[in-house]
């Protein structure tokens, strides 16, 4: 039986998404101490196999699942230390990310509510949402 990772990976490459090497356990680790926040086992296990979108604007892509250092990077440029972005929505402003405060995926720091309980169920969303 195949995981959730291996058919996400598996649709990111039948719709033609290049995609970054596995990123390093020791990159995802160093990641959380910067952030202050622990992943998802389910982030981790789809970060060792990917590290998000080897190209960060994708004609015709819903959605961009970013790597690690982007991570980093946009939540340093953040005036918001409670939101830790992963993905966004080109050209919609949308970000998606987690709340250090709170279980769930969330958009654009929305505090209210979460619109997927887990990682996988967020970036499953995301999927199904790009085909539309």
């Amino acid at each position: 039986m195949k995981s959730w990772t291996e058919g996400i990976i598996q649709q990111w490459k039948t719709d033609s998404i290049p995609l970054n090497k596995g990123a390093l356990i020791e990159m995802i680790a160093e990641t959380e101490t910067a952030l202050g926040f622990r992943f998802p086992v389910e982030f981790t296990e789809l970060y060792l196999q990917t590290d998000g979108f080897a190209h960060q604007e994708l004609p015709g892509s819903g959605y961009v699942i970013w790597p690690i250092h982007r991570i980093l990077h946009e939540f340093r440029k953040s005036d918001n230390k409670n939101f830790i972005g992963f993905a966004n929505f080109p050209g919609h402003h949308q970000t998606i990310g987690f709340l250090k405060n709170k279980r769930g995926i969330f958009r654009n720091s929305d505090q209210q509510s979460s619109f997927a309980d887990t990682f996988k169920e967020g970036i499953q969303w995301m999927n199904i949402t790009q085909r539309r």
